[in-house]
C-alpha cells in the first residue's frame, strides 16, 4: 500500500498487524490455531482502521466534530492531575471503561493493565490464609510467594488489608494502577506499586443504574445504585448494592454435579457527601461484603508425572523408598490441567460451613477545609474482615480412601484503623507542595483445625483431630511525609517526595494444649526507614513531556510461622538460625518515561523504561525439623532474605480514536526479572548426583546458586489488544462491538525455572445495543478461545508418597537419612469459556 496523507493511518495499522503476526508466529509454542486466530484478529483490526481512515469526506463531516479521547484526571500524587501530564506510570480506568470492558474483579482489571499480573488461582481467598502464590499482585515482575504482597490496594486512598478480589467495582468513578514504588506518598505495602479505587461521589441530581446479568453455568448477578440530594446543594447520598451467584463451571467427580467454582457474593454500600459551606466538605463511606464459595478448580499434578531430576531409588528402609540422591523429583515443562476434578463439596456442606466465607466491613471519613487556597485534608478509616475456610487438600482423586476425607479448616480475623492529615499548598505557585502525617494500626488473629468426615455412612460427622492454633499479630505504622515541586522554567519541573516511617510488628502464636508450652512463639520487631523519590519533568509544550525518576522502596520484615509440633532442640535451633523472622527488603527504582497527546488528541501514548535494583529479597525455602508428636522429620516454609534481583523492562500503552465510532488500544510490557544472587537449598538437592553434601569447590557438588534464573510467577511478555466499534443502527439506538485480547508468556513455578504454566491467550467479546433512553443490552463471551493455561502453580509435596534421602545430620531410625516426600505441584485451573447477557438501565 502506498502511504499518502489521507491513508497514513491505514498503512501504519497494516504494518502493525503484520508485525504482531510475525512476532507471535516466531514463538515455537504458538500453535497453528493460535496463529490463525492472531492473524484474523490483526487483519480485522487493520481493516477496521483502514476503513475509518478511508471514510469518504461527507461521511467524516457528518460524524461528530469531537473525536478526541477523554481527558482523565488522576490523584496518584494526592492532587488532581491530567493522566498524560503526571510523571508516573499509571493505567487509569474510568467508570465507562469498566462498564464497556466488563471488568468485574481485580483479576479482570489486571488483564487490561500493562505490567500488572494477578492470578486468582485457589479461590477468592487463596489457598489457606496466606494464599500461597495465588491472589498476589505482581507489578513489573516483582512477585513473591509467601509473606505480604509486594503491591497494595487502596479505596479512596485508604489502605485495604487482606484480599480485595470481590470488591464491588460498580460504585467507582475510576481505578488507578500505579507502577513502581509508591512508598513516599502511599506508604507501606507499595513496594512494587499501588492500585487505588476511587469511589463515585453522590450527586446533586437524582440518578442511578439498575443492571442484571444472566449467563452460562448458573451465572446470575444484579447490581444497582441511586444517588441524589437529601438537602439540595448541601447534603447528598448514594446507596449501592450487588448480588452475585455463580454455580460452578467444572464437573465434580465426587458429587457428580457441576459445582466446582460455586461462588456467591452480597455487597451493600452507602456514601454521604456534605458541603456545609464553600470551603468545607465532609464525606462518609460505609460498605459491607459477604462472600461464600465452595470448592475451587485445582488439582495435584501427581509425582508419577515427574519427568526430570528423579530420585535414584536403591531399595527401601522400613517400607519407605530409599534414594541414593537427595532429589525428590521434579517436572520439567508446561503443566496442563486435567480432564477430571475432585472436591468433597458434600462433606463441606454437611459440616454446616462453606468452603470459603468472608465478611468485610469498610468505613471511612474524609474532610477538606480550604483556607486562602491552602487545603487541610483529614481521613480516618476503620476496616474489619473475617475469613473462614474449610477446604479439601486432596483434590486429585487418588489420595483418598472410600471411607475417610480430611478437610483442613482455618479462620482469620483482621481489623485496622488509620488516620492521615495533610496540608496542601496552592497549585498555581512556582514552588508548591504538601506535608502530612500518618498512623496505621492492624491486628489479626487466626485459628486452624483439622477435621475428618467419615464417608458414606456418617457423612457430616465432623471430628476435630488436632486443637486450635491461636495466632495473633499486629502492626503499628507511624509516618511523616511530604512533597515539594518547583518550576525551574516554564518547561522544566523538579519534584522531591519523602516519607519517614516506623513499623512496629508483633506476633504471638499459641495453641490450646501445646505438647510443649515453650513452643509458643512470641516475637517483636521495629523497622525505621527513609523513603525518597526524585522526579525531573520536561514539558515540550506540544502536549508531550518526558520525565525521569529515582525512588526508594521498602518492604518491612515480619515473622515466619514456626510449627508448634516441634521438638525443643529444633525450636531453639530455628530461633538461633533466625528462621523465626525475616528482614526488610529494599529497592532502588529508576524510570524514564515519555507521554503525549497526539493527532489533535485522537491518540494518547505512554511509554516507560525502568530498572529496579532489588536487594535483601525474601525467597521461600524449607527448614527441616522433627515433629514432637511422632518423631518424624519434615520441613516448614520460611522466608529467607538471601536474594538479589534485577528487574528491567519496557512498557507501552497507546489508544487511538481515528473516528468517533472506532477506537483501539495496544499495550505491551517486556519484563526481564532476573535473580542475580541466591543460594537455594532445594536447587542444591534437586541437582545432587551422589547424596553427599561436601566442599562444592572441590567435589563439584551443586551449590544451589540460581543466578540468571527468572523470578517465578512473572511473565516476560504481556500484550493487550482492544478494539471498540460503535455505530448508529436505528434512530436513537447505537450498536457496539468490543474485543479484548490479553497475551501473557509463561510463568515459572519456582526459582528452578523448570515447571511453568505455558503461554495464555484470553479473549473476551462483547456486543450489544444502547438506546438514548438509558437502556443497554450486552451479549458477552468470556475466554472465547477457551484458554486452559493454569492460573498458578505452587510447589508442594505428595504427602502420601514418603521418601528417604541421604542426610549427614538428620537421622531416621538411626540411619543418616532424611524423611521427606516425593515432589508434587498444586495447580489452579482457569474459568471456562462462558456466555451471557447483561441488561442495564440508567436514569
Amino acid at each position: 500500500m502506498v502511504c499518502t496523507a489521507s491513508n497514513w493511518g491505514a498503512v501504519a495499522a497494516a504494518e502493525f498487524a503484520s508485525n504482531v503476526v510475525a512476532v507471535l508466529s516466531r514463538n515455537e509454542g504458538f500453535m497453528t490455531r493460535d496463529r490463525l486466530l492472531a492473524t484474523a484478529a490483526a487483519v480485522a483490526m487493520a481493516s477496521a482502521i483502514q476503513v475509518s481512515f478511508s471514510l469518504p469526506a461527507h461521511a467524516q463531516q457528518t460524524a461528530q466534530a469531537d473525536t478526541g479521547l477523554e481527558e482523565i484526571i488522576v490523584t496518584a500524587r494526592k492532587r488532581a492531575e491530567n493522566l498524560l501530564e503526571v510523571p508516573l506510570s499509571i493505567t487509569a480506568f474510568t467508570s465507562e471503561d469498566i462498564e464497556q470492558s466488563g471488568i468485574d474483579s481485580v483479576a479482570d482489571l489486571a488483564t487490561q493493565t500493562v505490567g500488572f499480573s494477578y492470578r486468582q488461582g485457589f479461590g477468592r481467598l487463596g489457598s489457606g490464609s496466606g494464599g500461597g502464590a495465588s491472589n498476589r499482585p505482581s507489578i513489573r515482575g516483582m512477585s513473591n510467594i509467601l509473606g505480604s504482597p509486594n503491591a497494595a490496594f487502596f479505596v479512596d486512598g485508604v489502605f485495604v488489608s487482606g484480599n480485595p478480589t470481590s470488591y464491588q467495582l460498580d460504585n467507582l468513578e475510576r481505578v488507578e494502577v500505579i507502577r513502581g514504588p509508591q512508598s513516599a506518598l502511599f506508604g507501606r505495602g507499595t513496594f512494587a506499586g499501588a492500585t487505588n479505587f476511587v469511589t463515585r461521589r453522590p450527586t446533586n441530581e437524582v440518578q442511578g443504574k439498575i443492571e442484571a446479568t444472566a449467563g452460562q453455568f448458573d451465572h446470575y448477578e444484579a447490581t444497582g445504585y441511586i444517588s441524589g440530594p437529601i438537602v439540595e446543594d448541601k447534603l447528598y447520598a448514594e446507596l449501592s448494592g450487588r448480588y452475585y451467584s455463580f454455580g460452578g463451571d467444572y464437573f465434580n467427580q465426587v458429587t457428580q454435579k457441576r459445582d466446582i467454582g460455586d461462588q456467591k457474593s452480597k455487597n451493600l454500600g452507602t456514601k454521604f457527601y456534605a458541603t456545609p459551606s464553600d470551603v468545607f466538605s465532609v464525606e462518609v463511606n460505609v460498605g459491607y461484603a459477604h462472600d461464600q464459595d465452595l470448592g475451587y478448580a485445582d488439582f495435584f499434578h501427581g509425582n508419577a508425572k515427574n519427568n526430570c531430576f528423579l530420585p535414584r531409588i536403591t531399595g527401601a528402609f522400613a517400607g519407605i523408598p530409599r534414594s541414593a540422591t537427595r532429589s525428590q523429583g521434579y517436572f520439567c515443562g508446561e503443566i496442563e490441567i486435567p480432564n477430571q476434578f475432585f472436591y468433597w463439596n458434600d462433606a463441606i456442606k454437611a459440616s454446616g460451613e462453606w468452603g470459603s466465607e468472608r465478611k468485610v466491613w469498610r468505613s471511612s471519613l474524609t474532610a477538606d477545609y480550604d483556607i486562602n487556597d491552602w487545603t487541610l485534608h483529614y481521613v480516618a478509616a476503620y476496616n474489619q474482615s473475617q475469613d473462614n475456610q474449610l477446604i479439601d487438600n486432596f483434590t486429585d482423586g487418588n489420595r483418598r480412601t472410600p471411607t475417610t476425607v480430611v478437610l483442613d479448616g482455618g479462620r482469620t480475623s483482621v481489623h485496622d484503623w488509620s488516620q492521615e492529615f495533610r496540608v496542601q499548598s496552592p497549585e498555581d505557585q512556582q514552588l508548591r507542595g504538601l506535608f502530612g502525617g500518618y498512623y496505621y494500626r492492624e491486628g489479626n488473629g487466626s485459628g486452624f483445625t483439622r477435621r475428618v468426615s467419615v464417608q458414606p455412612a456418617t457423612l457430616g460427622q465432623i471430628t476435630i483431630v488436632n486443637p486450635f492454633n491461636d495466632d495473633a499479630s499486629g502492626v503499628k505504622n507511624y509516618a511523616v511525609f511530604g512533597m515539594l515541586e518547583y518550576d525551574a522554567t516554564d518547561a522544566l519541573t523538579f519534584s522531591f517526595e519523602a516519607r519517614y516511617q516506623t513499623d512496629k510488628i508483633a506476633a504471638d502464636q499459641d495453641r490450646d494444649g501445646d505438647i510443649d508450652p515453650a513452643a509458643s512463639n512470641d516475637a517483636r520487631a521495629t523497622y525505621k526507614t527513609f523513603l525518597p523519590r526524585f522526579i525531573a519533568k520536561y514539558d515540550f509544550g506540544d502536549g508531550s513531556n518526558v520525565y525521569a525518576s529515582v525512588s526508594r522502596g521498602n518492604k518491612p520484615g515480619g515473622f515466619n510461622v514456626l510449627p508448634l509440633d516441634i521438638v525443643p532442640a529444633d525450636l531453639a535451633r530455628a530461633r538461633a538460625d533466625g528462621a523465626d523472622r525475616y528482614g526488610e527488603e529494599k529497592l532502588w527504582a529508576y524510570e524514564l518515561g515519555y507521554k503525549a497527546a497526539l493527532l489533535d488528541k485522537r491518540m494518547s501514548l505512554s511509554t516507560a523504561l525502568f530498572y529496579n535494583d532489588w536487594s535483601n529479597q525474601g525467597l521461600t525455602v524449607g527448614y527441616p525439623y522433627q515433629r514432637a508428636s511422632n518423631g518424624t522429620f519434615t520441613t516448614f516454609a520460611r522466608i529467607l532474605n538471601a536474594g538479589k534481583s534485577r528487574v528491567r523492562g519496557f512498557e507501552l500503552d497507546t489508544t487511538v480514536r481515528p473516528t468517533n465510532w472506532f477506537d483501539f488500544r495496544v499495550g505491551y510490557a517486556y519484563t526481564d526479572a532476573e535473580i542475580r544472587d541466591y543460594i537455594d537449598e532445594v536447587e542444591r538437592d534437586l541437582r545432587d548426583t551422589d547424596g553427599v553434601i561436601g566442599n562444592e569447590a572441590i567435589s563439584g557438588d551443586p551449590t544451589g546458586q540460581v543466578r540468571g534464573r527468572k523470578i517465578p510467577q512473572t511473565p516476560a511478555h504481556q500484550l493487550i489488544l482492544t478494539g471498540n466499534f460503535r455505530t448508529e443502527v436505528a434512530s436513537g439506538i447505537d450498536g457496539f462491538f468490543r474485543s479484548d485480547l490479553t497475551y501473557e508468556s509463561k510463568r515459572y513455578a519456582q526459582v528452578h525455572n523448570l515447571a511453568h504454566t505455558g503461554d495464555s491467550y484470553l479473549l473476551n467479546l462483547r456486543a450489544g445495543v444502547e438506546a438514548d433512553n438509558g437502556l443497554t443490552v450486552t451479549f458477552f463471551v468470556n475466554n472465547a478461545l477457551e484458554d486452559k493455561t493454569p492460573l498458578v502453580i505452587t510447589r508442594l509435596f505428595n504427602f502420601n508418597a514418603p521418601l528417604l534421602i541421604p542426610d549427614p545430620i538428620q537421622r531416621f531410625a538411626g540411619q543418616p537419612l532424611r524423611f521427606t516426600f516425593f515432589r508434587d505441584f498444586r495447580v489452579g485451573a482457569p474459568r471456562k469459556r462462558a456466555w451471557g447477557v447483561t441488561t442495564t438501565y440508567k436514569f
